[in-house]
């Protein structure tokens, strides 16, 4: 009997991090195992939700909400990845979604330009996770800026929150020890916000090592196997998810 393919294993195909080898082996075995080809298409049908907020240029400000077409299209996507999700069996990254839950595209986070993607009918203010996959300059800040208004926007509604930057690719470099141009500011936010918390992808990690490169993370930062994992648990436990 064949090993069970473990959720890290998944995760990390999905998001294009496994090597040509390992994929190949990974299409060979779906092709064979009718479960495991579904556990696959219900994590891509989740990320492609994920990614569907972001394929058209954030809305200006005299354009708030995105179109209807849009939304029926990302609620449908999201609704699909759930039907498929309920017919599975558990041992899986999306197990334990309940059935009344309706996934969809939310306003319900104030995000400005950003939008949020939640499971929830309405975004969660209270638990939110900023995604970070590039090392340009404006997408660090913006991400620094976003995360600085959230949380200040709860201190003064008088409300809890959990906040998380996620980052992987590129976007690691934020959280890199010696090379993140933030690190001070970083270093403030933390002492001022112990609620917020920072994760970096372990699987671009891996990868930039098997490169040469030394990858030493900031104190604040804990690893997560890959960001995509974490994303899909957040989503799974009601977390609010914007790309940044």
């Amino acid at each position: 009997m064949k090993p069970v393919v473990s959720d890290e294993t998944l995760h990390a195909f999905v998001d294009g991090e496994l090597d040509v080898p390992e994929s190949e082996a990974l299409i060979t075995r779906m092709r064979e195992d009718r479960e495991l080809a579904q556990r696959v298409c219900a994590l891509r049908s989740l990320q492609s939700m994920v990614r569907l907020a972001y394929a058209e240029p954030p809305a200006d400000a005299g354009r708030r909400q995105p179109s209807a077409r849009r939304r029926q299209v990302a609620q449908r996507c999201a609704l699909g990845c759930l039907v498929l999700v309920a017919g599975l069996g558990a041992g899986w990254a999306l197990r334990g979604l309940d059935a009344p839950v309706v996934a969809a595209v939310s306003p319900g986070v104030s995000t400005g330009k950003y939008e949020a993607v939640s499971l929830m009918q309405h975004a969660d203010p209270g638990r939110v996770m900023l995604h970070l996959d590039s090392a340009a300059p404006d997408r660090m800040e913006a991400v620094l800026d976003e995360a600085e208004r959230l949380l200040d926007l709860a201190e003064r509604q008088g409300r809890a929150m959990q906040l998380e930057v996620i980052a992987n690719s590129r976007g690691i470099d934020l959280l890199r020890a010696g090379v993140s141009p933030h690190a001070e500011r970083i270093a403030r936010m933390q002492r001022r916000h112990a609620n917020l918390h920072w994760v970096a992808c372990g699987q671009s990690i891996a990868r930039f090592m098997a490169d040469g490169e030394k990858v030493e993370l900031l104190p604040a930062t804990r690893t997560a196997p890959t960001a995509i994992g974490e994303i899909v648990s957040r989503l799974q436990q009601g977390w609010t998810y914007i790309r940044v």
